[in-house]
């Protein structure tokens, strides 16, 4: 135990240097610097000019056009552009917009320039017999393409069709529920058609009707605790890399100069080095997380708070990754750094997720920020947010152990080879 707490209060001290305090210091500056933005945010005028979507109708159904007029009767949308699968039959070429063998619009670079789409928030297309499928207990997507030249429409525009598909799905469990009750079980083909169609402009109207989801206030509101939230996670994601960084800088170096070593040749063991360094990076964590939290108040839940902690595991297995792919501390911190960047910026806390590039966005998908974002959904977090997280951390760490196990490997080698020279 005297080797663990000394590597500790060693790690503790090398910590407390300039670079070390700026990086509690930077995240608490950070979420400051967020807070006021989000005050005059806040002030300034949030009145959002009606704007036009389009929707690709291949269901062509009673349902379907049901929805249609009822999105056209959403004041926030200036224009409902409505097309059918021949609208994008083969022409002359000179259309960016075509289908794919799977019934998806393909996305395109040149979408929102072509005069299809071009003054457009979103495309959303309703697939074709969603509502059939939806009925017969076979949830099919509802795809939407945005538009990353209109960003804050194209946010409204996915939250609106989040919020209607939620409610179309609980309505439509409910009616399916009360049929199944009167119909005890027995489903007469006839009749359940004849139940879809008298059902489904209820459900429709039911799900459009709803003021609470087209409000403009609740629009604003919804908007100003997404924005504290994302802010949040940018500034407590950037302070758990540094400090994981800053408390695991001198790893390469204490490798490359037999330091390691050395503390296992007086009692110490490998686990012990690096659980003091877990240790010290939690505490600094611990410490810096506070003001974060303090100035912006994030509106989290216990398990925001489990996968903010499980956020810090993913970060500090991450930059242990490092060390055993680095080989000074020079190299280490500026891929530590770069490492820093990519997460916050791929992992839509700087940028919006669904706005971003594919490769972009499928470089977030490994980025601890990203899932602790979709903690502040309320919605399967433990799926959509802890679990990741934890196989971001299981992966840092298996790839330092495995790492480990291969230099040791190499090391008998080569002794074994030395020796066998000496012979």
């Amino acid at each position: 135990m005297k080797s663990f707490f000394a590597s500790l209060y060693k790690d503790i001290c090398l910590f407390l240097s300039v670079s070390g305090l700026l990086s509690l210091l930077l995240p608490a500056l950070a979420a400051a610097a967020f807070f006021f933005g989000l005050s005059d945010s806040s002030k300034a005028d949030m009145t959002v000019k009606p704007f036009a979507v389009a929707l690709v109708d291949l269901d062509e159904t009673e349902m379907s056009e049901t929805l249609i007029d009822q999105f056209s009767e959403v004041e926030l949308l200036s224009e409902v552009r409505v097309y059918h699968r021949g609208d994008f039959a083969e022409t002359d070429g000179k259309t960016e917009v075509r289908l794919g063998a799977d019934d998806k619009l393909v996305p395109s670079d040149g979408m929102f320039s072509d005069e299809l789409f071009s003054d457009c928030a979103a495309v959303i297309t309703v697939p074709l017999d969603f509502f059939y499928d939806a009925y017969t207990g076979d949830e099919g997507p509802v795809h939407v393409i945005l538009n990353g030249k209109m960003p804050l429409e194209s946010a409204l525009t996915e939250n609106i069709v989040g919020s209607v598909m939620g409610i179309l799905k609980s309505e439509r469990a409910a009616w399916y529920a009360a049929y199944s009750l009167k119909a005890g079980g027995e489903f007469d083909p006839a009749d359940f058609d004849s139940f879809c169609a008298d059902s489904s402009i209820s459900i429709v109207a039911s799900a459009l009707g709803r003021k609470s989801v087209l409000d403009d206030r609740d629009t604003t509101e919804q908007m100003k605790s997404s924005t504290k939230n994302t802010f949040f996670t940018c500034a407590c994601s950037m302070l758990l890399l540094f400090v994981s960084a800053g408390v695991l800088k001198t790893l390469p170096d204490e490798r490359r100069l037999g330091l390691v070593d050395r503390f296992v040749s007086i009692g110490g063991k490998p686990f012990s080095l690096i659980l003091s360094k877990l240790l010290a990076a939690a505490v600094f964590c611990a410490v810096g997380i506070v003001p974060v939290l303090l100035i912006l108040r994030p509106e989290a839940s216990a398990l925001t708070y489990a996968a903010i902690v499980c956020c810090f595991f993913a970060s500090f297995a991450v930059m242990l990754a490092l060390t055993r792919l680095t080989r000074s501390t020079e190299q280490y911190m500026l891929f530590g750094g770069l490492i820093t960047v990519a997460s916050l910026l791929f992992g839509g806390t700087i940028y919006p997720s669904p706005l971003l590039p594919k490769f972009a966005s499928a470089i977030g998908v490994i980025t601890a920020p990203r899932y602790l974002l979709n903690s502040f959904n309320q919605n399967n977090i433990f799926k959509k947010s802890i679990l990741p997280l934890m196989i971001i951390a299981l992966a840092g760490f298996a790839v330092y152990v495995g790492a480990q196990l291969v230099e040791a490997a190499w090391s008998r080698r080569m002794n074994a080879l030395k020796g066998g020279d000496r012979r």
